[in-house]
């Protein structure tokens, strides 16, 4: 998997290099796909990942939906920082803070109900019960 990313990496910088002072508009986009295409190549291992998260989560006796909201929350973060990373990388640093600021916000929806569930703990143990 990684020679992949490697591999495609390697060509985009060749052909990225080639294309950016006579044709920059086809350099951009070439950019565009390798990025793609890495992310699709990184999306492979998604499923075994989270194999591993259902199976950690079994064998510790909790809640699988606390390890789905985790898993959300990771991947908000990481796609978030992905289409940041791709603005800046193409001159829209303004672009790119609203949508870290965007990805922020949903991942704070996100994780709603572990806050709920933890002011909930909180309660109780003030309450005595």
């Amino acid at each position: 998997m990684i020679l992949k990313i490697f591999g495609v990496a390697v060509v985009e910088l060749a052909v990225y290099a080639a294309l950016r002072r006579t044709h920059p508009e086809f350099a951009v986009l070439t950019e565009i796909a390798a990025a793609v295409l890495v992310f699709l190549f990184a999306a492979d291992s998604l499923g075994e990942l989270k194999a591993f998260f259902d199976e950690t989560v079994s064998a510790a006796g909790t809640d699988p939906v606390w390890a789905e909201i985790l898993l959300k929350v990771l991947g908000t973060a990481l796609v978030t920082q992905f289409a940041a990373d791709a603005a800046r990388d193409n001159g829209q640093s303004a672009l790119a803070e609203k949508i870290e600021f965007a990805g922020k916000l949903l991942m704070l929806s996100l994780s709603l109900p572990v806050l709920k569930a933890l002011l909930q703990l909180v309660a109780a143990f003030s309450n005595g019960t």
